[in-house]
């Protein structure tokens, strides 16, 4: 296993819709066509808020991120029926528990986050590793969190007077580590859209043998790296901001570097209409150095310290990339 690895010791969609006509339509999008390669077992995620107080699960019917009536979020919605609309990220992704037993993506499936919240955890998406009890599967497939038109989807390490008091872990860890396996070809596709991922020691991490797609994203104030690619990934970034990596607040120990993006060992990546800017360190740092491992198009790189260190290809075509 790599190095990588080793260290881990480890936009509000309204349409008139009710939350089972929703579910209804998601799994029939993935019914058209004569092969189905989408993700599997769509589920939904509500969003919260800290009103009265930090952690509140119990909150008047239809506010407060309450996407279905009922008066939970939170970790009360996680398993309080088979409806397979959940509170928190970690159990819309796992098996689901409780009530909500069987119901749950198990990381294979689309997980959109339908009403605005602040999600301090760290995911795992992927095969299971040291370092994210609880998480993972012998046999992940494709999987998709994405926030629905209109929503503000906030993966933050940073929960002011969380009740539970996870922010000093979540701030020396990972907002969402990606792995699937040892293989030097990837067989399987992780797609983070429209989310924001801040205050962790690192943004997002893939290892393994990894396809991903991270599009309109915006990655933000994390210690260490904002991405942070290694081992045999096949990567797409586009339509994002990754920007004020190497400065957050609280600061929890020294960054380094504080790069944007970094990217080792067998890594390909692809960096599409993305803005890369105000890192404290490297916007983007290319440790393969391998020129056509880093393909960048229509990509603004500024006031990062250097804007980007290693061998890369700018795409000749303004039409075309590849």
């Amino acid at each position: 296993m790599k190095e990588s690895l080793k260290r881990f010791k480890f936009p509000v969609l309204r349409i008139g819709l009710s939350s089972a006509v929703f579910v209804a339509l998601l799994v029939g999008t993935g019914s058209w066509g004569s092969v189905n390669v989408s993700a599997n077992h769509p589920v939904l995620v509500e969003g919260n808020c800290d009103s009265p107080v930090p952690g509140t699960t119990i909150v008047t019917p239809g506010t407060c991120g309450d996407y279905d009536g009922d008066g939970r979020i939170g970790t009360a919605e996680d398993t309080d029926g088979a409806d397979r609309i959940f509170g928190t990220l970690k159990a819309a992704l796992g098996p689901g528990t409780g009530a909500a037993a069987g119901t749950g993506a198990n990381n294979n499936g689309r997980i959109t986050i339908v009403r605005s919240g602040r999600f301090a955890e760290s995911l795992l998406i992927g095969m299971t590793i040291p370092g994210f009890p609880d998480q993972g599967t012998a046999t992940p497939g494709n999987v998709t969190i994405e926030a629905a038109p209109g929503v503000e989807a906030n993966i933050d390490a940073v929960l002011q007077g969380d009740p539970a008091g996870g922010n000093t872990a979540r701030q020396a860890g990972t907002g969402i580590m990606i792995y699937n396996g040892s293989n030097t070809t990837p067989t399987t596709v992780v797609t983070l859209r429209n989310l924001v991922i801040r205050n962790f020691a690192e943004g997002i991490v893939t290892a393994g043998s990894t396809r991903v797609n991270i599009d309109n994203c915006r990655i933000e104030n994390n210690r260490d790296y904002g991405i942070h690619l290694t081992d045999f990934g096949q990567v797409v970034i586009s339509n994002s901001q990754i920007q004020s990596n190497g400065f957050r607040i609280p600061v929890s120990g020294p960054s380094t570097p504080g790069a944007g993006i970094e990217l080792e060992d067998g890594v390909q990546l692809r960096v599409v209409h993305t803005v890369i800017s105000n890192n404290f360190g490297p916007g983007i740092l290319n440790l393969s150095q391998v020129p056509n491992s880093l393909v960048l198009f229509k990509v603004v790189a500024s006031f990062n310290n250097p804007d980007i260190s290693g061998p890369f290809i700018s795409a000749p075509d303004h039409n075309y990339s590849n």
